[in-house]
């Protein structure tokens, strides 16, 4: 006769419990190493791509300081009839940020507004005044 119950269990060399904690470090590693990866193509992006379409239709395009509380402050004036200094434009709230921006620029009623680029339904972009950037303006506006 046999001394173990049928129902007992085996302990197998690796346990569920152990699976379980390999797993989920292997999907930890993973994961990771995934937006490791994402954080360093981000960082070292080239972030040139300009739509052209937006530059060309806007009737100015200027380098701009951002400040803090959203105060645009015209630098450098490629195109257009803008004095440089302190300039009244509505700043798009998603990519309000103090820094140096490219910002093309199309009259209104009122003064200027931020060229709408003609990509989906109209998006006011604007452009981190990188070198790269600033590079790209200049070929564009033939400085």
């Amino acid at each position: 006769m046999n001394s173990q119950p049928d129902n007992a269990t085996t302990q197998t060399p690796c346990s569920t419990d152990s699976r379980g904690t390999l797993l989920l470090r292997v999907a930890l590693v993973v994961g990771l190493s995934w937006y490791s990866l994402l954080g360093w193509l981000l960082a070292t992006s080239d972030p040139t791509n300009v739509n052209i379409r937006q530059i060309v239709e806007s009737d100015a395009v200027v380098r701009a300081t951002v400040g803090v509380k959203g105060g645009v402050h015209v630098d450098h004036v490629w195109r257009g009839n803008v004095e440089p200094g302190p300039l009244g434009i509505a700043f798009p709230e998603e990519v309000r940020r103090p820094g140096d921006f490219v910002i093309p620029l199309r009259r209104n009623a009122t003064g200027w507004e931020i060229t709408l680029a003609p990509i989906g339904d109209g998006v006011r972009l604007v452009y981190p005044a990188t070198e790269a950037t600033v590079k790209k303006m200049r070929e564009l506006v033939d400085e």
